[in-house]
């Protein structure tokens, strides 16, 4: 299926547990006519045949279709993914391949992040009712790539899913199937989702010189200060588009209004234009070739105590960073060396930083990382799985912008994949240029697959085309790196760029505002004091100003720790004066302090400010100023004094500077036990209780997978068994009015001949009531009346070994009806679903009959009397009386004659209520079909979809009760039949019923191997039913795994030891085997098998009425012969006939 961008939105809609419904609902509420595409996938268990295509089309009136390998994807229609299949990408299309049964199911990610990759803003993602977390990483894709997303709310009858998306932070609505529907809808008409002929793609309805987009561009640069105009316009224009869709806004200017008046919607949109999409090992080959062959080189040059310096810009959340600390300890694990590594990760998010600084990540994050990777640099926390600390150790996070803040410098490596696809031409130019500067002469830059340096060949060259690794070229003279223009004209000074900015500047008048921009600027640029700010963890945010003085690069691990930076006699007083800021809230100022670089002294101060200011964190300035040296020569001052005075001086200060250290250790020590008493006594609980709870933790989170796996699939089974049921129900309501109009009384009897139940010719024959009937022992019913010893005989001991009989004549004297000549007829039936016998009890008054004959016999007597007497009379007298006995005996005959054929009828009819039910039936099934089909077709605008649906349960019921009727005339036709024998070559049968087989065989890649064939006398049309029957069941019952395999045996047989119980010895027979392959059945069932309506499995998993292999038997029976069979399960079945030679 083609998934290239089309120009109609695409939903995709994952389910899982409790999905069905809330799919139904949202079908119920969504309009057929919304121009967007529907794709819907489901769990569901690998070997279980789905419904979902039947039970969804009568939900709504859009085409509902399996996906297959089709050409290409249309609106208005609802795909459904098949129940055993997975979905593969390639080449922009969508593949379906074999689903592997032990594989986690991850179906809804895989499909979400499909759509999303090719479809981008176009795709709409919704997650409803689910156990587990399938769903989530979908979409976050689909809103990292513009478009939007759902998630069912507490309706859900299972809430994994639809919460464990909500957790993530990327669901744009949380609502009710039907509010989805109803939003759908609406979506469905806006502009920006329905695009005009001329203007396909929604980005082009917005114009990049639009006043509004520039009001908004300006509004972010103001706000965060960061300069989005130098950005794709594409990319922040489509972004935005999501944005209105969110507020229901059709118009750029309404959404400029709403950004000025909501403050928050700028940080809003600000996040949402920060694309933070990453992964771990995301380019397998690349990853490898950088470990086998790159990494291993750089590591190779440097010598002992140097540094392998990295950096990552557009770090996102950490894990690109994350995969090369990893790839770099497996390389030092393998090939031991002293060089420390320092990985520098930065990105403009905040957020994103702060979550990759904490380095814990969920199991589907982790995904592409192995097991072996993660059990040595994972441990388990929070639900997650975090970092352990010598990756973490590796890597420094921090917030920056590549196009404004200085960048890192002599840099071994550059990791930017996907950053210069959101970036234009000029931005491009300035990032590589900051990258060719930061640089060392031999280091390398590594891009993305979509990425390229055309525009500056002068400064790189491709070092490995494949992967995209450049080499720093060398250039003579200074690279000035160049300067960004904004887009729009004009520079404003954002409210977070410059933290020494007045605060009062929004009282100053606008045309001021340029003005004292403008002298800001310059005082910032030109005298700056070095500074730098940091957090209260000691960690340096931002720098500003020449540092190189007062801060140094230390060895070893890469740190942006202010004491660690900063050289030793500075650190010192800092950490005391940052402590005392961090208390008082008060600013501190420390000078005179002594720097020996080289053979100069140097006296600095330094002042400490807390910022007050709105941030997420609390922030200190830290202002270095070099002081003066003071004169060592003055005009009348001797040298010794001056030399005498600069002592004093020293160990004046030296001495307050001691104080105050013996005073700040003294402060601290008395903290620090304080403190290490309290949290010894706190870890050592803390440590027994998570030593309790990991262990509970892992038993649970095993056991936990397992049941929702099972009730995931549990409760979609579930749904679609009670669809299933609904269906049954009908055809037995329907059955049930067929049995109660029945002209014969009938009985069922439970296997302690109770009455099951009573059809109403019984009530109404033999005047009892339906209470005093079911539930009663046969034999009490109505004043004991059927307490017949007969009939006991016939239950208690013919029906459990013969399971049945008939034309039983029975003559007793039944209350209020008086003497009665009954014919009964009764068969056991084994109800398979609950394992019950029943008995099948047939009752038909022949009494009529019976006196009818009787009448006859006595008439004859009193004609032979009157034949007697008048012998002696005259001849003529004789003549005429001979005359008239011979006309009334030949109305007697033609009477008893009619009676004998009405008998002959009533007794064929009442064999197993197959023949003249099924009979009398044909023509009504065949017009409850035709005026069922003509309503469908002429009245179907007239009907509700309810009525619709009610017409086609009728159709299909009647095409399953004309397909039970079929196979009852075949019984009865076989039973009834004119016999005619025939010698015929078996092989002569077999080819016919293989040609009757010919697509199936094919389909199957059937195999029937036919060996020794003997000539049979048979009667031809019944034998080649025979074969049909058995043929066609070893084709039907197949093992789906194995093409069938159906071996045909035949020889000729005498039983002259007795070996086959029920041949005759020394008759010679065709002893004919048939043996498959297939899931064959339990030899508990070798005779059951042979009954009428016995079936082992359900018309679900296979189709058919039970009735086929009791057409075998009885045509066996009909050649005076032997059938038995023989099964294992899951290995085959094994037919043997035995046919006499001669009848």
């Amino acid at each position: 299926m083609t998934i290239k961008k089309s120009k109609f939105p695409v939903v995709a809609i994952g389910a899982s547990a409790g999905g069905l419904e809330a799919m139904m609902e949202l079908l119920k509420y969504l309009p057929s006519d919304t121009g967007m595409a529907f794709i819907y996938v489901q769990h569901l268990s690998p070997d279980h045949k789905s419904m979902l295509t039947e039970i969804l089309s009568k939900k709504t009136k859009m085409r509902v279709q399996e996906i297959d390998d089709m050409d290409k994807i249309e609106p208005d229609n609802l795909f459904i993914i098949p129940y055993n299949k997975g979905i593969e990408v390639t080449d922009g299309h969508i593949k379906l391949i074999p689903r592997s049964e032990s594989s986690t199911s991850i179906s809804i990610d895989t499909l979400f992040s499909s759509l999303a990759h090719s479809q981008k803003d176009r795709v709409i993602g919704i997650v409803l009712s689910g156990s587990a977390s399938d769903g989530t990483l979908g979409v976050k894709e689909i809103k990292h790539n513009g478009g939007l997303t759902f998630a069912q709310d507490d309706t859900a009858k299972f809430t994994s899913m639809p919460h464990s998306a909500i957790a993530a932070g990327v669901v744009d609505f949380i609502l009710s199937p039907k509010q989805i529907a109803l939003e759908l809808a609406r979506l469905s008409k806006h502009p920006f989702v329905k695009p005009n002929e001329k203007n396909k793609n929604s980005e082009n309805l917005i114009d990049n010189s639009d006043p509004d987009l520039k009001i908004i561009i300006n509004q972010l640069l103001k706000t965060t200060g960061v300069d989005f105009s130098v950005y794709k316009m594409n990319t922040i224009k489509r972004r935005i588009i999501r944005r209105m869709l969110l507020y229901k806004i059709t118009t750029l200017k309404q959404y400029a209004k709403l950004l000025t008046q909501k403050n928050e919607e700028t940080d809003i949109l600000y996040q949402d234009l920060l694309i933070n999409v990453t992964s771990f090992f995301r380019d397998t080959d690349t990853h490898k070739y950088l470990k086998e062959d790159l990494f291993p080189k750089l590591l190779k040059k440097k010598k002992a105590g140097d540094s392998l310096r990295i950096w990552v810009p557009a770090c996102a959340t950490g894990e690109e960073a994350y995969s090369i600390a990893m790839m770099l300890l497996e390389i030092q694990g393998s090939q031991p060396n002293n060089t420390s590594v320092q990985i520098f990760a930065t990105d403009l998010s905040g957020i994103a930083i702060n979550k990759a600084r904490v380095g814990i990540y969920t199991k589907q994050e982790l995904e592409a990382v192995s097991p072996k990777r993660i059990q040595r640099f994972f441990t388990k926390a929070d639900g997650g799985f975090r970092v352990n600390k010598a990756v973490r150790d590796m890597c420094v996070f921090a917030q920056h912008n590549i196009l404004s803040d200085p960048p890192f410098s002599r840099l071994d490596f550059i990791s930017c994949c996907n950053l210069f696809i959101y970036l234009d031409t000029a931005a491009q130019k300035k990032v590589i240029n900051t990258f060719h500067y930061a640089l060392n002469s031999d280091g390398f830059l590594m891009l993305g697959n979509s990425e390229n340096i055309s525009q500056s060949a002068h400064l790189f060259v491709s070092a490995n085309k494949k992967y995209k690794i450049f080499s720093r070229k060398i250039i003579s003279g200074l690279q000035r790196l160049p300067e960004l223009s904004p887009r729009f004209g004009q520079q404003i000074v954002s409210e977070k760029s410059n933290l020494m900015a007045s605060r009062n500047i929004k009282n100053s008048p606008v045309n001021q505002l340029g003005l004292d921009n403008a002298i800001d600027a310059v005082l910032v640029s030109e005298f700056m004091p070095a500074s730098v700010v940091i957090n209260h963890q000691l960690e340096i945010v931002q720098f500003r100003g020449k540092t190189d003085l007062f801060l140094t690069l230390p060895k070893g691990k890469a740190t942006f720790n202010i004491l660690k930076l900063a050289r030793p006699e500075i650190a010192f007083e800092l950490r005391s004066s940052i402590s005392k800021v961090i208390k008082t809230k008060h600013r501190i100022r420390k000078s005179g302090i002594e720097l020996k670089i080289d053979l100069a002294v140097k006296l600095i101060s330094f002042e400490i400010v807390p910022l007050t200011i709105e941030w997420n964190e609390p922030l200190l300035l830290i202002l270095f100023t070099e002081m003066e040296q003071p004169e060592l020569y003055s005009q009348g001052v001797s040298s010794e004094d001056v030399n005498s005075n600069a002592k004093e001086s020293k160990i004046k200060r030296l001495e307050q500077e001691l104080a105050e250290a013996h005073a700040d250790a003294l402060a601290i020590a008395q903290e620090h036990e304080a403190f290490t008493e309290e949290f010894q006594s706190a870890i050592e609980e803390v440590v027994s209780s998570n030593e309790e709870l990991q262990t509970v933790n892992e038993e649970l989170e095993t056991s936990k997978e397992e049941i929702e796996s099972a009730n995931e699939e549990l409760t979609t089974t579930n749904q679609e068994l009670q669809t299933r049921n609904d269906l049954l129900t009908e055809s037995y309501e329907f059955s049930d009015a067929i049995v109660s109009t029945m002209h014969e009384p009938m009985l069922v009897l439970g296997k302690d001949l109770r009455v099951k139940s009573a059809n109403k010719a019984f009530y109404k024959k033999f005047g009892v009531a339906e209470e005093q009937t079911e539930g009663v022992l046969l034999y009490d019913l109505g004043n004991k009346q059927w307490n017949i010893p007969a009939l006991r005989e016939l239950l208690e001991d013919i029906i459990p070994k013969n399971s049945h009989f008939y034309n039983y004549e029975v003559k007793h004297t039944f209350l209020n009806l008086g003497e009665k000549i009954m014919s009964l007829n009764a068969s056991r039936i084994i109800q398979k679903a609950h394992r019950e016998q029943l008995i099948l009890l047939i009752i038909a008054d022949i009494t009529e009959v019976r006196h009818l004959i009787l009448e006859k016999e006595l008439k004859e007597k009193a004609l032979l009397k009157k034949e007697i007497r008048e012998r002696r009379t005259e001849k003529l007298r004789l003549e005429k009386a001979v005359d008239e006995r011979t006309r009334e005996l030949k109305e007697a005959n033609q009477s008893l004659e009619n009676k004998n054929r009405e008998l002959l009828n009533m007794n064929k009819e009442l064999e197993a209520f197959t023949y003249v039910s099924s009979h009398d039936m044909q023509e009504p099934l065949r017009k409850l079909q035709t005026f069922a089909g003509i309503i469908l077709e002429k009245e179907s605008q007239n009907l509700s979809d309810n009525g619709k649906d009610y017409f086609r349960f009728m159709q299909q019921s009647a095409e399953r009760m004309q397909q039970l009727i079929q196979d009852l005339l075949t019984f009865s036709r076989v039973s009834a039949a004119e016999r005619k024998f025939e010698t015929i070559d078996l092989n002569t049968i077999i080819a016919e019923v293989k040609r009757d087989f010919k697509e199936e065989i094919a389909e199957k890649q059937a195999v029937i191997e036919m060996k020794d064939s003997c000539k049979v006398h048979i009667i031809p049309f019944q034998f080649r039913q025979l074969m049909h029957n058995l043929i066609g069941n070893a084709l039907k019952f197949s093992n789906p795994k194995t093409p069938p395999l159906i071996k045909i045996i035949s020889r000729n047989f005498k039983n002259e030891n007795l070996e086959i119980e029920g041949l005759l010895p020394q008759k010679e027979y065709c002893h004919i085997s048939i043996i498959d392959n297939g899931i064959g059945f339990e030899n508990e069932y070798s005779t059951k098998i042979f009954e009428v309506f016995q079936k082992l499995h359900s018309k679900d998993e296979y189709k058919g009425s039970g009735i086929g292999l009791a057409i075998v038997k009885k045509i066996v029976d009909n050649h005076k012969g032997l059938i038995t069979a023989t099964g294992e399960l899951n290995k085959g079945a094994t037919f043997n006939i035995y046919i006499p030679t001669s009848q």
